[in-house]
C-alpha cells in the first residue's frame, strides 16, 4: 500500500471468494486476498502486523471501534473503514484522496482525487468524523515519530556498584540489599 492507493474494498470473485478491489489513481486491481488479510500481509511485509496497527491506533486515539490504521508508516499511509472491518462491504478510504464530501439524504457522496465520486451508505456527519479521526491519527503518529528525543518514561538509572569477591570466595551481593533499602 502506497500513497497512490485511494481506497480498498471487498469484492467476491466469480468463484464466490472474497478478494480485494483496490483503486489506485484511475486504475483498479482485484487482488486474490480478503481486505483484512491483504492489510495484514502489507504490514507484515514492512515488519508490523494488523493487530498491532489496530491496537496502536486504539491507544493513540483512545477509541475502541472502527479505528483508522497506519498501513505504511514509512510513507504515512492511513486507511479508515467505512463500517466494521469485519463486514465484506467495508470500504477502506485513504483520507489523502478525499477531496470533498456531501450529504445525499442519509448517505454521503465522496469526491475522490482521481475525479470520480461514490455514494457511501453512511451519514455525512459519521463519515466526516471518521475522516477527521484518520487525519488526527496521521498527525499524531507523525508528531510522535518526529520528536527529537521522545521521553515517555524516565527512571533514574541505578548507581553502579562493583561486586567484589571477598576473601571467603563469595561476592558481596549483600551490599546490594543495603543499597535497595535506600
Amino acid at each position: 500500500m502506497n500513497k497512490k492507493v485511494i481506497l480498498m474494498m471487498g469484492e467476491y470473485d466469480q468463484n464466490g471468494k472474497l478478494c480485494s478491489r483496490i483503486l489506485v489513481e484511475k486504475t483498479t486491481l482485484l487482488v486474490d486476498r480478503a481486505p483484512l488479510h491483504l492489510l495484514d500481509d502489507t504490514l507484515t511485509y514492512l515488519g508490523y502486523d494488523l493487530r498491532g496497527a489496530m491496537a496502536g491506533a486504539k491507544f493513540i486515539l483512545n477509541k475502541k471501534m472502527k479505528c483508522p490504521i497506519i498501513v505504511n508508516p514509512y510513507q504515512n499511509v492511513c486507511l479508515f473503514p467505512s463500517k466494521s472491518p469485519q463486514k465484506h462491504d467495508c470500504i477502506w478510504f485513504n483520507p489523502e484522496h478525499i477531496i470533498n464530501t456531501k450529504a445525499i439524504g442519509n448517505k454521503t457522496a465522496v469526491a475522490l482525487s482521481n475525479g470520480h465520486f461514490m455514494i457511501v451508505d453512511t451519514k455525512l456527519t459519521t463519515f466526516n468524523h471518521k475522516l477527521q479521526t484518520a487525519n488526527q491519527l496521521k498527525r499524531l503518529t507523525t508528531e510522535r515519530g518526529n520528536q527529537a528525543n521522545p521521553i515517555l518514561f524516565y527512571l533514574e538509572p541505578p548507581k553502579k556498584q562493583q561486586l567484589l569477591k571477598e576473601k571467603s570466595g563469595k561476592y558481596n551481593f549483600d551490599s546490594l540489599k543495603e543499597e535497595n533499602k535506600k
